[in-house]
């Protein structure tokens, strides 16, 4: 989505849906920068999806996201395939990358998880390794 080139990543998987983490990042329920001292000393690798909001409403959520620290830990950024709307002048992938592009991690677009078909898990807290280059996209999960 960024378009830096080949990509090979890993850190403890942390996110889910951006309609939920909105109203619980920077609480006791998702403080990723505490997770991360205490889990994840290598970083973490974020994931997010919209199951349904429009551009404008993700866009505003994930600057909450990132103004409330949920990806200052980040090694690198997974967004989910989605079906929610864009509008005439912001696609959902331009609202990802004007919330999130000065994060200066990788950004990778389209990953199979969340509220679209296949449906794909991703393990909160599992460990996590992203190999992803213009031949193939890997995320290898390991529970440990």
């Amino acid at each position: 989505m960024d378009g830096n080139g080949d990509v090979e990543v890993e850190g403890r998987l942390i996110g889910g849906c951006i309609e939920t983490l909105c109203n619980l990042t920077g609480t006791g329920y998702l403080d990723t920068s505490a997770f991360a001292r205490a889990e994840a000393a290598d970083g973490l690798l974020v994931y997010v999806e919209a199951a349904g909001d429009d551009a404008f409403t993700i866009c505003r959520n994930l600057y909450g996201l990132r103004l409330a620290g949920f990806f200052d830990e980040a090694n690198a950024v997974l967004v989910g395939r989605t079906s929610a709307p864009g509008a005439s002048s912001l696609s959902q992938h331009e609202a990802v990358l004007d919330a999130l592009g000065s994060l200066n991690v990788p950004i990778i677009a389209d990953v199979e998880c969340g509220h679209v078909p296949p449906y794909m898990p991703i393990v909160n807290g599992a460990r996590g390794r992203l190999v992803h280059t213009s031949a193939r996209s890997e995320l290898t999960q390991m529970l440990s």
